[in-house]
């Protein structure tokens, strides 16, 4: 996951499609917009999801079957992908993603520039500054409490 595009890493994040990569080396079944369908091992899934596919018998809509060692599906054309029913979605979406943010975290240890520097400092002063006006305003708070 660590050669994915910002764009792909937001989409990952914010769209259902981290759960096909979930799904990758997994059999299942990919329903078209032309009523076709394809029976495969899903072999890459990217995060518009394109997929790819190794081992596969796409049927067609009139229900004659074709085998292929290797297919690719355009996003644009699924309908819907079967989830398998050994994957539990919602601790394959946590495992995923925290694959993904533990890919992000090794660019972490890189040297900053200058501009990096200053903005992380900028950043720890200003929070700094919320948490006093935050004990500023417990104290006040408390101290009114105190007078009544």
């Amino acid at each position: 996951m660590s050669k994915d595009s910002n764009r792909e890493k937001y989409f990952f994040h914010n769209t259902l499609s981290i759960l096909l990569k979930a799904v990758e080396k997994q059999r299942t079944t990919i329903d078209l917009r032309n009523e076709a369908s394809i029976v495969g091992v899903v072999d890459y899934a990217d995060a518009y999801m394109n997929v790819v596919m190794n081992d596969c018998i796409y049927t067609d809509p009139r229900g004659d079957s074709f085998k292929y060692d290797l297919f690719f599906v355009q996003a644009r054309n699924i309908r819907c992908v079967h989830i398998p029913a050994n994957i539990r979605i919602i601790p394959a979406i946590k495992e995923q993603l925290k694959q993904l943010n533990r890919s992000t975290r090794k660019m972490q240890g890189t040297t900053r520039t200058y501009k990096t520097k200053r903005e992380l400092q900028k950043q720890q002063e200003d929070l700094a500054a919320v948490e006093q006006i935050l004990e500023n305003k417990n104290t006040k708070k408390a101290e009114d409490t105190e007078n009544k």
